[in-house]
């Protein structure tokens, strides 16, 4: 869309403002449901964040372009708060637009911190919708380790106190005897053998403000297709 255009856009202005909307960092919320026809200028503008341009999109995957309005650049909610790697959801009964987790809720550690690196590993996501399945039970965003030594890093940024997740053998997928390592800053802090006939068992490992966690599952031999899974993780 060309410079400076205007267009005229009839909505209901709470949920402009309060579902799709940030303000200089700040939502806005109103009162009363109301609907009006608006002039809004689109001026190709653009967001950076960190010195990375973002693409908005919605959770669609559809373009949305940021608007001035009355003097008042409106980003997309969605766009930016994913962009500070923040979960964002739509209370549509509540009319309240969450960043992070909600009230009770755990966020998952693809939303937190996911992994950066992979070594034999593959990313399982909701959105995508792939799960997998441990001990009969499907789990999605999480991910799996495979080949004779996969491994996944993390950088943790000395940002969180502890990591709870979900860990098991991925069914039908190999039978050896593994081993599995947790690193801390290079350091071992925990290990465990793995086996494919263990049950998916729930581990909290304290981090102490570690910059950086590595995950590995080692040993076997190329012609077993083991494979190891982590899911339903969170820091905190």
């Amino acid at each position: 869309m060309r410079s400076g255009a205007k267009k005229h856009i009839t909505a209901a202005i709470a949920f402009i403002l309060v579902g799709i909307t940030l303000v200089c960092g700040t939502a806005i919320a109103t009162g009363a449901r109301r609907t009006e026809t608006i002039d809004v200028t689109y001026d190709n503008i653009k967001i950076v964040v960190d010195g990375l341009t973002i693409d908005p999109k919605d959770a669609n995957g559809n373009k949305v372009e940021p608007f001035i309005y009355n003097g008042t650049t409106y980003l997309p909610v969605r766009a930016v708060g994913e962009a500070f790697g923040k979960q964002v959801s739509w209370d549509g009964v509540e009319k309240i637009v969450y960043l992070g987790p909600k009230p009770g809720e755990v966020q998952n550690w693809f939303i937190q911190c996911k992994p950066y690196q992979y070594f034999g590993g593959e990313e399982f996501k909701l959105e995508n919708n792939k799960t997998f399945t441990m001990s009969g039970k499907k789990y999605t965003n999480g991910f799996i380790l495979t080949g004779d030594d996969g491994s996944a890093l993390f950088n943790l940024d000395g940002r969180y106190n502890s990591v709870t997740f979900t860990h098991g053998h991925v069914d039908n997928r190999g039978y050896t005897t593994r081993t599995m390592n947790i690193y801390l800053d290079g350091n071992i802090v925990y290990t465990q053998e793995v086996k494919f006939d263990d049950i998916a068992k729930q581990i909290t490992l304290p981090l102490n403000g570690a910059l950086q966690m590595k995950i590995e599952v080692i040993g076997g031999y190329s012609a077993d297709p083991f494979r190891w899974g982590f899911a339903d993780g969170h820091f905190e």
